[in-house]
């Protein structure tokens, strides 16, 4: 009688025609114009924190596999998108060692502590963002006024101290960047700018983020329209804080989210209710990090919903 053996080779048994760089250096270019407006908003010390987050992630991680004889991995440039993505999320004033402590965590504990690129469960820059949060709270809470180092509150730093100031900001500020809050996050247009571009990239799909901003949309407008006075409207929270950049390039990154549409769906949309419900009754003034960092958790539940089906059986 003859043997058949059958090798199950590890995931993922198809692979597409975009490599691990080709999907890095279109994120990177995507957040190229936050980036550019960050330096424009706030001076030459974002572009400092921003070079030394980025060559904290390089450095971290090749010494590391360095010294653990592992193959090293920089060229396929997720360390620099890391670095990155943490600085664009962090506030103008941060001393330099900030950027630099939090590449190292992003790197140790959010990347390489799970195996590296594919393995880890929760975001690596919001895992840095969580610690850098919640170890040296005053200097993570400490804004600059754009075009000056003037302490200002952000909109919704503003907003959880007294709800009726969200009246005085205008949303063409808010949309434009002309208000304090975390690097890459103020200018909503050019957050944007680079969703289009990744969007039309395919390096990730709609469903995550225009849930997000479904979730997020839906909550405010119902609050709106209990007490106008007291809730702002649904553009205020689609404009304030780390939204939009949240929702196009962190809920959609691939490792930590679903991979069907229906579990996207359902990924965004919690995401976005959470997002509301820390921001309107937790200690936190933007909830959108936290939001996506407790959905990673569940992405492994949502995977289970309805996969898609490869072959069919046939029968005779």
């Amino acid at each position: 009688m003859q043997n058949n053996n059958l090798i199950v080779s590890m995931s993922p048994h198809l692979r597409g025609t975009h490599s691990i760089e080709w999907m890095m250096h279109t994120f990177i270019i995507g957040l190229i114009p936050p980036a550019v407006m960050a330096l424009y908003l706030f001076g030459i010390q974002c572009l400092v924190i921003m070079a030394l987050s980025m060559a904290t992630a390089v450095i971290v991680e090749a010494a590391i596999q360095r010294l653990t004889n592992q193959q090293l991995t920089y060229k396929d440039c997720h360390a620099i998108l890391t670095g990155l993505m943490l600085a664009l999320i962090l506030p103008p004033s941060v001393p330099w060692w900030i950027p630099v402590v939090g590449a190292s965590v992003a790197i140790i504990l959010g990347k390489l502590v799970f195996g590296g690129l594919g393995n880890y469960p929760f975001n690596p820059p919001l895992v840095a963002w969580v610690v850098l949060k919640l170890s040296w709270p005053e200097r993570m809470s400490l804004f600059f006024a754009p075009h000056t180092h003037s302490q200002a509150l952000t909109p919704l730093m503003a907003f959880k101290e007294d709800p009726s100031l969200f009246y005085s900001y205008d949303m063409i500020d808010l949309f434009l960047g002309n208000i304090p809050g975390p690097l890459g996050t103020v200018c909503g247009l050019a957050v944007l700018i680079g969703a289009v571009f990744i969007l039309y990239r395919g390096v990730i799909r709609w469903h995550i983020p225009i849930s997000f901003l479904f979730g997020v949309g839906l909550f405010a407008g119902i609050l709106h329209a209990i007490n106008p006075d007291v809730y702002p409207p649904a553009i205020f929270h689609l404009l304030s804080g780390g939204l939009l950049l949240g929702a196009f390039f962190i809920a959609p990154e691939p490792v930590t989210s679903p991979v069907t549409p229906k579990g996207m769906l359902l990924f965004g949309t919690l995401a976005g209710i959470l997002t509301m419900i820390i921001r309107m009754w937790g200690a936190y003034p933007d909830g959108t990090f936290y939001a996506i960092l407790i959905m990673n958790t569940a992405t492994p539940l949502f995977n289970y919903l309805k996969p898609r089906k490869y072959g069919r059986l046939k029968r005779a």
